[in-house]
Parts: C-alpha cells; sequence; structure tokens
C-alpha cells in the first residue's frame, strides 16, 4: 500500500499541472504538434538511443543474462 501513494502523488501532479498549464492558456496539442518540439523529442530519442546501443545495452543485458539464470 505504502509504493502506490508515490504513484498516485505522480499522477495528481501531471493533473494539476495539465489543469494550471490550461488556465494559463496553453495548448498541449498545439505545443507538442509543433515541429521544434518535434524536431527536439526526435533528437532527444536518438540521443537515447545512441546511448543504449553504445554504453548501456551490453552491462545491462549481461546482468539480467546472470538474474535470469538464478531463477530458472
Amino acid at each position: 500500500m505504502k509504493g502506490n501513494r508515490g504513484f498516485i502523488k505522480t499522477i495528481l501532479v501531471i493533473v494539476i499541472g495539465l489543469i494550471m498549464l490550461g488556465y494559463f492558456g496553453y495548448n498541449l496539442k498545439d505545443i507538442v504538434s509543433s515541429p521544434t518540439v518535434h524536431e527536439n523529442l526526435v533528437y532527444v530519442w536518438d540521443l537515447i538511443v545512441k546511448l543504449w546501443n553504445t554504453f548501456l545495452a551490453t552491462p545491462i543485458l549481461w546482468v539480467w543474462d546472470k538474474l535470469q539464470g538464478l531463477f530458472s
């Protein structure tokens, strides 16, 4: 039960944030559909993929294989 409070709190903060954005006249649909935001999201996604492929995939998959071996 204790872990649910963090999740519910996060959802509540997101909802309050969306209400505040609407109150101040920001339209999320317009913001997300703008070309600049799209380019920024593509850039960040490419960085995440590069980080995963370059640094994180090998050690994380190694640990994952070892953990699966413990429980098999």
